[in-house]
């Protein structure tokens, strides 16, 4: 039997058959997934598991109504995976295997080694979570956590990819996402975020939304079904989030963004803020 590289990922059936996890892999009823799980108790577009910080994955369940379990447990958020979780979606029930997990050693090693792939290219970043997330999850009973948490991460999916972005990361409550601008213009850029702002208009979830646009550090991980995005432009809108949460903005860009843009949307100053890590003072718009 061929010895797994280091970082080969699988989810291992019952059966002992084995699904290559490259990438992102979705798990649902639909054929269009990865995975296809013909059960009554499983939703059209179920789950998906996403690769992602070169080696970690990572669980989303999409609002599905019989839910995804863990290690028989229920999950509400996007969680990390382990080697040797178990995951359940209806009666299908998976073994995660990465037996040789990444180390932080051999992460700067692949990048090192591979560091002629990467590129600095001028992108569009995007960060939405969810407003509030840990008092709503004591409110709510965790079904219902559950189903308004993944459809939400489901529509927000589907928005961005609808408008060939990427989701590179997802996080406990949210996503950072990118669109890399020599393929994308600043009228695409609007028309995402209008479906943004029409999502947090009709449905629930309250969320937030950051966008901003800089030149990121991309590539080095290609091999492994992944990108990684790096550099402090990367930094920068984590930052912002924090910031557009502190003031209690729902829409947010970054001043950048906000000149790429120019007329093509209307913005509110917010004032000029000192960010840690960075500096001098950055402009912050709310949208």
């Amino acid at each position: 039997m061929r010895v797994p590289p280091e970082g080969d990922a699988w989810l291992e059936s019952a059966n002992g058959r084995r699904h290559p996890v490259k990438g992102s892999c979705s798990l649902g009823r639909s054929a269009a997934n990865t995975i296809v799980l013909e059960s009554p108790k499983v939703s059209r577009r179920h789950a998906l598991i996403h690769l992602q910080n070169i080696g970690e994955l990572w669980l989303i369940d999409f609002g599905s109504s019989n839910g995804t379990f863990l290690n028989k447990r229920r999950i509400h958020h996007p969680i990390r995976l382990s080697d040797g979780d178990q995951i359940t979606i209806g009666d299908q029930v998976f073994k995660v295997r990465q037996p040789m997990a990444i180390s932080e050693a051999h992460k700067t090693d692949v990048m090192q080694g591979t560091a002629w792939e990467i590129e600095n290219i001028p992108c569009w970043l995007l960060v939405a979570d969810i407003r509030g997330f840990s008092p709503l999850s004591r409110q709510m009973r965790s079904e219902d956590l559950d189903v308004l948490v993944g459809t939400w991460m489901l529509s927000c999916k589907e928005i961005v990819e609808n408008h060939r972005g990427i989701i590179n990361k997802y996080l406990g409550d949210g996503f950072l996402a990118y669109w890399r601008e020599p393929a994308t213009t600043p009228t695409e850029i609007v028309a995402v975020i209008s479906a943004f702002k029409e999502l947090q208009r009709n449905e629930s979830p309250a969320s937030r939304l950051v966008v901003h646009f800089g030149a990121v550090a991309i590539g080095g991980v290609a091999s492994m079904g992944e990108e990684s995005l790096i550099g402090s432009e990367v930094n920068l809108i984590f930052r912002l989030e924090k910031l557009a949460s502190s003031l209690g903005e729902p829409c947010c860009m970054s001043e950048s963004a906000s000149m790429k843009l120019n007329a093509l949307v209307q913005t509110r100053p917010l004032g000029e803020f000192e960010l840690k890590g960075f500096e001098g003072k950055c402009a912050f718009f709310a949208l």
